[in-house]
């Protein structure tokens, strides 16, 4: 549940600031959009899945186990704005779920893990 809500922020705040004239449509768009979902995945993830709380470390780690999402995330961006000319919004939820699993495990793996 938690990730389909992260897939609907990325996706809906990407598609936010492309109606930013100087952002515009496109892959700035996208990687905004993922920066501000990410930090709202972080609080929720802390406390709803791992039930700890958020620290300045942990949002390091958290940030740091998104790094192969990212790519990820935007290579699929960046062919499906710009090979495909799919819709912001509906490139970047594809691009968001793309990356998905690969990402729980590390997460669980390295930034929530317990000591």
């Amino acid at each position: 549940m938690l990730g389909l809500i992260n897939t609907f922020n990325d996706s809906f705040f990407s598609w936010m600031y492309s109606l930013i004239p100087f952002v515009g449509r496109g892959n700035l768009a996208a990687v905004l959009g993922y920066a501000t979902a990410l930090s709202i995945a972080y609080l929720l993830t802390s406390k709803i899945i791992f039930k700890s709380q958020p620290s300045g470390k942990s949002y390091v780690r958290f940030v740091i186990s998104y790094i192969p999402n990212f790519i990820i995330f935007y290579l699929v961006t960046f062919i499906t704005i710009n090979t495909w000319h799919l819709h912001q919004f509906w490139a970047t939820a594809i691009a968001a779920a793309a990356g998905g699993p690969i990402t729980y495990v590390i997460i669980k793996i390295y930034a929530f893990r317990k000591k």
